[in-house]
């Protein structure tokens, strides 16, 4: 019976101290890990991923545009030439704002890989 329960003692003793540095492990990896957040915030790789993020953003919303621009005259069937000429016009004056957004946005300081872009005049 002393066995028994010296055995017991042991077992009992030696879950407590597994949990005990199984949790003093994971408070260790938690904290290595908000450390090296800490310093990837700080880092210039991780600005420059956030800005690289907002100006994909941008440029996506920008072809969502364009793409409802070119689909908004597919949509009218039935239209008199007056309404036709009047929407391609209201179109064409949608794609040269977005084309010129699409610019200003390539155009911006560290914006863009070809700042130096020119947007060819238009003719009259």
């Amino acid at each position: 019976m002393l066995y028994l329960c010296l055995t017991l003692s042991i077992v009992v003793g030696m879950a407590f101290a597994a949990r005990f540095f199984a949790t003093k492990t994971r408070l260790v990896e938690k904290t290595i890990e908000e450390t090296i957040a800490r310093k990837l915030a700080s880092s210039p790789l991780q600005v420059e991923l956030v800005r690289l993020r907002e100006e994909n953003g941008v440029m996506r919303n920008l072809l969502i545009d364009m793409v409802e621009n070119e689909s908004s005259l597919a949509d009218a069937t039935q239209m008199s030439e007056a309404e036709k000429t009047r929407a391609m016009e209201a179109r064409t004056h949608r794609r040269r704002e977005l084309f010129g957004e699409a610019i200003a946005a390539l155009q911006k300081p560290g914006g863009g890989q070809d700042a130096t872009f020119k947007f060819p005049t238009e003719r009259a």
